[in-house]
């Protein structure tokens, strides 16, 4: 680089099929205390070669099209998505140091932002199933109970009524008793005073 004033931190690195890498950053014109030119542009690596270290990889330089970046501090606030597309040819293993704390850019907020929404939705619809299958359960739980007693009850109006048809009669089954006929009519049947009921 003939005259480096910033350095940025990579966000962005996405390998093309083409043979091709995208490595990308945000520069802000608060790294700057003074003014320059947005000349020059460059991506270092490190070579494989550990005694070589970091080189040069990729340079550009626009000449005299250069843009005026004003220093931190003033009234203009510069904020630059910089994505640098360079040729990588057969490489098979391309990586990037990326910060923890590294710049979002508004695309990644989006993107992230979509990623928590879809996330928050599907959440939504598991809590609404789950308050359903509550609804469910309580509901089946209900009918069991209601099913216990209705057996219950049932089961209660067989035995008597087995008792009645298939057992011996011994003692008098039934609600209504007679203790004497008085102002009853009886037409048919016999009066059983012992056991004050009326037999067939």
């Amino acid at each position: 680089m003939v005259s480096p004033k910033a350095s940025i931190d990579i966000t962005k690195l996405k390998v093309n099929t083409d043979g091709t890498v995208a490595v990308g950053g945000v520069f802000t014109n608060d790294q700057t205390n003074e003014g320059f030119f947005y000349r020059e542009l460059g991506l270092y690596a490190e070579d494989p070669d550990p005694d070589v270290g970091e080189v040069l990889y990729c340079y550009g330089n626009c000449g005299d099209l250069a843009e005026w970046i004003p220093p931190t501090g003033g009234a203009t606030i510069v904020e630059k998505t910089i994505d640098i597309v360079t040729v990588i040819g057969t490489a098979t293993n391309v990586t990037a140091y990326i910060p923890a704390d590294a710049y979002a850019t508004k695309q990644d907020y989006e993107n992230y932002k979509a990623i928590a929404l879809g996330a928050q939705a599907t959440a939504n619809e598991a809590i609404a199933l789950a308050n359903l299958a509550i609804e469910i359960a309580r509901a089946a739980q209900q009918a069991v109970v209601d099913l216990t007693k209705t057996v219950q009850q049932n089961t209660s109006k067989i035995a008597t009524l087995w008792d009645a048809v298939f057992s011996d009669i011994t003692t008098n089954p039934f609600q209504i008793t007679f203790v004497d006929l008085e102002g009853i009519t009886l037409t048919s049947g016999v009066w059983n005073s012992t056991l004050q009921r009326l037999e067939c």
